[in-house]
């Protein structure tokens, strides 16, 4: 789990390059896009771990290594304003943030301590703390999610003191523990996701290799086990995405910045990309330098992989490639960016990237042409960089 502003990824002896010329690059990546705003977190050195967006695109939320959960408005313009720049302040490190999928004013935030904070930014307060303490010591949290229909949060653990690694379910409603899942993993579970359409579908990741895919209204964790794909390394972060026939597809990026796809019902591996692929595909020259982001539906029905390279702080790659038939092809380019990034955003409906990482830099990209209809969304005839800093304030689960 990242802590530090600083990068601990390896940099490799032999600078990392462009392996085409700036021609050849301006032909195969359809746009260089230059960032649209760029605000920074804080005026203090720190890290954004963390992003989610409300379900009407409005409100951004960021989660940085100061142990500060900050929200912003997404103007119409693309601008970020800062809106509360210490919604939450905690003793322990954040390890997720979510915003509800029907309430734009609502969003979780889960802790190391084992604490998941419910928001209402109306008020800018919270409502409500969910803890786990059937055990007496609460457990060290490492992600969090909630279902389509706002009914269920799941949180996941590291391995704890007995051995076992936990899923544990609320109804947040009720605002009651449901229950917990323990015999999936076998290691530290490093992420979780519920299905983006179904609320009963979900799936976690962990360092044992492992991604399961669950039905929660089963009434016991052998018969929510519904697939199970063995990546045979660490996983960092898994994402639901659909193909061209509406099968559900898993993507799982692992430690080592590789990429592993599963089709969820056949339980095949339709496809994997290693580092060096990924590198290549990026058309850069050091594997060792490659850094995979996450991967997020477009708008046209398939995805795209953001990946970049740590050398020179992050400063010289940050790329899209997308999925294409069993392939990663030359997508977009971000221009302008001065960070090593560790998350980011995707808005499909007007199509703009918002990254945040290590310098603490929260950019937006505007990703549509600029003849594809400028007036909606954000401005995309700003291609100039806007640039403010703020000074940060500081057993059946249903």
């Amino acid at each position: 789990m990242y802590e530090d502003p600083q990068s601990s990824d390896e940099e490799s002896p032999v600078p990392d390059t462009d392996t085409c010329s700036s021609k050849e690059l301006e032909q195969l990546f359809q746009q260089e896009l230059s960032p649209g705003f760029e605000v920074a977190a804080s005026l203090k050195r720190t890290c954004g771990l963390h992003l989610s967006q409300s379900c009407d695109y409005s409100k951004l939320a960021v989660a940085l290594s100061r142990k500060e959960l900050q929200v912003y408005h997404v103007g119409e313009g693309g601008d970020l304003v800062l809106a509360n720049g210490s919604l939450g302040r905690y003793e322990s490190s954040i390890r997720g943030v979510k915003f509800f999928n029907g309430d734009p004013n609502s969003l979780v935030c889960c802790t190391e301590a084992g604490d998941i904070y419910q928001y209402d930014l109306r008020s800018g307060s919270e409502v409500y703390r969910f803890e786990d303490t059937s055990e007496g010591r609460k457990k060290t949290m490492t992600s969090c999610d909630i279902n389509r229909n706002d009914r269920v949060l799941c949180a996941s653990t590291e391995v704890q003191k007995n051995g076992d690694s936990y899923l544990l379910f609320f109804d947040v409603r009720e605002r009651a523990y449901l229950g917990c899942y323990w015999e999936c993993h076998s290691e530290d579970i490093t992420h979780v996701r519920f299905h983006p359409t179904d609320p009963d579908l979900f799936a976690s990741a962990s360092v044992d290799g492992l991604t399961n895919v669950f039905d929660i209204s089963k009434l016991t964790e052998d018969d929510a086990m519904q697939y199970c794909f063995n990546a045979e390394t660490s996983i960092d972060s898994i994402n639901w995405h659909t193909d061209p026939t509406g099968r559900d597809l898993v993507a799982c990026v692992t430690t080592t910045n590789d990429l592993h796809l599963y089709d969820v019902k056949s339980q095949d591996q339709i496809a994997l990309f290693d580092r060096e692929e990924i590198t290549k595909s990026l058309r850069r020259s050091s594997s060792i330098d490659c850094n995979v982001v996450a991967t997020h539906n477009d708008a046209n029905g398939s995805f795209f992989v953001l990946a970049g390279s740590n050398f020179n702080r992050g400063s010289e790659c940050l790329r899209t490639l997308k999925y294409d038939n069993k392939c990663l092809l030359p997508y977009r380019s971000f221009g302008g960016n001065r960070q090593i990034v560790r998350a980011s955003v995707y808005n499909e409906r007007d199509q703009y990237l918002i990254a945040t990482g290590e310098a603490g830099l929260i950019t937006l990209w505007k990703c549509l042409d600029v003849s594809s209809n400028p007036s909606n969304g954000v401005n995309s005839a700003s291609k100039s960089l806007k640039q403010k800093l703020h000074v940060s304030h500081r057993a059946k689960p249903y």
